[in-house]
């Protein structure tokens, strides 16, 4: 399959805005144009918020994801929870409804995914062969840890992102099915083709939000307020949000939150400097 992230041919305006800005350095600017580098790229997506000509495209995955629907079988989606966020006012129930419309066979959270990657890393924190552990959940941080800082990729919590593992968990429930999981990141579309069988296919909610149009289905407000369920792990794609679920119970450890991508190779280079044991670190970009 081609990059999750291109970059549009004669579109730069040379403005540097993206060379500037990229954390890893993964923009390279020849003839004029500036062109994504796919071997060092970690897919955080910065480049695509602030190219002022449109010059980042995300992969168009709904094609596949038509082609999914229009097939046999159950296609079930993975909605993560931060869609509270990109469709203000709906519920999961209303999102829910739209998206059977879509021809969807049943919709699930991502949620399930976080609570059952919460307790394998509850576990991991009472091993005491291991002296720090950065969480796995943000394939941006995996990225950038496996092509620009490989030294460190020991130190990854060797556990399923919550993505994956809803989908591993459904396919268990629902032999056969396939996975759609509906979320906010670019890098997730890389991740699935890493570790393929477990989703099938990723969309943004740029994405789905066109599907939407497209279809004409709307997805209607919340008329009466929805009595959610209380669950920890619906916090998961916030800052900090994975230890907010966990049970930080090992008192040998220190745990810490790092968010954004800068503060991320800070924090690696430290840990990598020997500055930092004994440790929990959740990672996101």
């Amino acid at each position: 399959m081609s990059n999750a992230l291109v970059s549009k041919q004669n579109d730069c305006r040379s403005c540097y805005k993206c060379i500037r800005n990229c954390p890893t350095k993964s923009i390279s600017f020849q003839n004029g144009q500036a062109s994504l580098i796919p071997e060092e790229c970690v897919l955080c997506g910065k480049c695509y918020l602030l190219c002022p000509q449109e010059c980042k495209i995300i992969r168009d995955d709904l094609p596949n994801a038509e082609a999914l629907i229009a097939g046999k079988g159950e296609v079930i989606a993975s909605l993560a929870p931060s869609f509270l966020s990109a469709f203000p006012g709906v519920s999961f129930l209303t999102m829910k409804k739209a998206l059977l419309q879509l021809g969807f066979s049943d919709v699930e959270e991502t949620a399930i995914g976080a609570t059952i990657v919460k307790k394998q890393y509850d576990e991991l924190c009472h091993d005491a062969s291991r002296d720090i552990i950065i969480s796995t959940c943000c394939h941006s941080v995996n990225l950038l840890i496996e092509k620009h800082y490989p030294e460190a990729s020991r130190y990854l919590a060797d556990v399923l992102s919550p993505m994956l593992a809803h989908g591993k968990d459904i396919k268990l429930r629902h032999p056969g099915s396939k996975v759609i999981f509906l979320g906010p990141c670019i890098s997730k579309k890389n991740e699935i083709e890493m570790y393929p069988g477990y989703v099938d296919c990723v969309l943004t909610f740029l994405e789905l939000e066109r599907w939407f149009k497209e279809k004409q289905i709307v997805v209607e407000p919340e008329s009466h307020p929805e009595v959610i369920e209380k669950s920890l792990a619906r916090l998961f794609p916030t800052e900090g949000g994975i230890l907010e679920t966990m049970a930080k119970d090992n008192p040998s450890l220190t745990y810490l939150e790092v968010a954004g991508m800068e503060e991320c190779i800070a924090a690696i280079k430290d840990i990598l400097a020997g500055k930092v044991h004994h440790a929990f670190i959740e990672m996101s970009s």
